[in-house]
């Protein structure tokens, strides 16, 4: 992306206000697409980190409880003093785990740093295998705000075809599953965590092509997404995960 783009959109997102989940990812997104031609959907950019949706089943699961990483974590720990730049380099090491211990990136994994006021943001874009599906991940620091299980998926935008939200440890987990009117096939699976440090946002989809505006729902290239909806639920609760 461009430095002066993206740091343009990241302000105006800043400066309004902030949806439930997090970012609403439409600035960013746009001057992804500008400057990228293989980029995940508008309709995936934009759902990813707000986690989206129209009021669905919300459930409550209890998920296996997991410790946070110990010292001797490959990755190292979060700490006070951490830079920007070592908690790149940490954050690059836990989601280049996480995301090939499931499938191969198309090329090597590339996180990208936006530094805000009063916020750190971290995207991550990349096609898998054969590049008929993509993976797109978006970190970003929390001033605290946590989110109700019982109204997360009712106040998300854009309008997810079925979402469920469940408490996990001390943080909402909304999962969620969008299918475009407009392009028949095309599906994307999303995992959103919400903890009182971070924003964490995992989506997969079934299609590489970008976007435009004559096409907004690209066509779908394969059956489902390259990553599963439990796959993205085990990288998004990764321990540490934290910007």
């Amino acid at each position: 992306m461009e430095d002066q783009d993206v740091r343009s959109a990241l302000q105006e997102h800043v400066s309004e206000a902030e949806p439930p989940i997090g970012l609403t990812g439409k600035g960013v997104l746009a001057a992804g697409r500008r400057s990228r031609r293989r980029r995940l959907t508008t309709a995936v950019a934009v759902a990813a980190v707000a986690a989206a949706g129209i009021p669905m089943g919300i459930v409550s699961v209890a998920y296996p409880d997991r410790s946070e990483p110990a010292a001797t974590s490959p990755c190292g720990e979060k700490s006070p003093e951490e830079s920007p730049e070592a908690a790149k380099v940490r954050l690059s090491c836990l989601l280049e785990r996480a995301i090939r211990a499931y499938v191969t990136p198309a090329d090597p994994l590339r996180l990208e740093a936006y530094p805000t006021p009063g916020k750190m943001l971290y995207l991550l874009s990349s096609d898998v295998g054969d590049r008929t599906g993509s993976v797109f991940v978006e970190l970003v620091t929390n001033d605290g705000t946590l989110l109700s299980a019982g109204t997360a998926c009712e106040v998300q935008v854009p309008a997810p075809t079925t979402c469920s939200a469940s408490l996990i440890r001390g943080g909402t987990l909304v999962e969620s599953t969008t299918k475009k009117p407009g392009s028949p096939g095309f599906v994307f699976y999303q995992a959103a965590y919400r903890t009182e440090q971070a924003i964490v946002s995992i989506t997969s989809s079934n299609s590489t092509e970008a976007s435009t505006d004559e096409r907004p729902d690209p066509p779908a290239q394969r059956e489902l997404p390259p990553l599963s909806e439990a796959q993205l639920r085990e990288i998004a609760l990764t321990p540490g995960l934290v910007p």
